[in-house]
């Protein structure tokens, strides 16, 4: 059995700086210990580094699957609407196996309820990441002014 978890918030809940007089920072230790528990190191500085850095009206969906279980995976949408003021970004993960899915459960609820940006939705359960994954609707086209074409990319670790 898989279950799904999908959040969106501010891309800086990701992240912690340990020292707010350096610009130096970490994965956050909320979504470091979901990362943990699933298996899955993804490469946070980086895709934080990245989200920053690209213009608005781009980003891609990153899939990091499990090399020994592919159908657990951790999911972000990096699309940076451009209306958005708040640097938000979608996020997620799924994960097999019932004795695992409790301490992701509590894990995840703890993530959202521990925010300190904004927050949009938290929903948990099967098949909520059923559209985000679904390779048919790729490239997806996102409209404004010109077309983006969103691309999904998916990484073995």
């Amino acid at each position: 059995m898989n279950y799904e978890f999908w959040i969106m918030t501010s891309i800086s809940e990701l992240v912690h700086y340990p020292d707010e007089w350096k610009d130096e920072y970490i994965p956050h230790p909320n979504f470091k210990a979901i990362m943990d528990a699933i298996g899955i190191r993804a490469p946070i500085e980086d895709i934080y580094e990245r989200y920053i850095n690209q213009p608005v009206h781009t980003g891609h969906v990153l899939v990091f699957s499990h090399k020994h279980e592919p159908d657990t995976c951790i999911v972000f949408d990096t699309y940076r609407d451009a209306l958005d003021q708040s640097d938000m970004i979608r996020f997620g993960w799924r994960i097999s196996g019932k004795e695992a899915i409790e301490s992701v459960k509590q894990l995840s609820r703890h993530l959202y309820d521990e925010c300190e940006d904004v927050t949009v939705f938290y929903k948990e359960g099967q098949c909520v990441l059923y559209e985000v994954l679904k390779e048919e609707r790729y490239p997806r086209k996102i409209f404004y002014k010109k077309v983006f074409k969103q691309q999904i990319k998916r990484y073995l670790v």
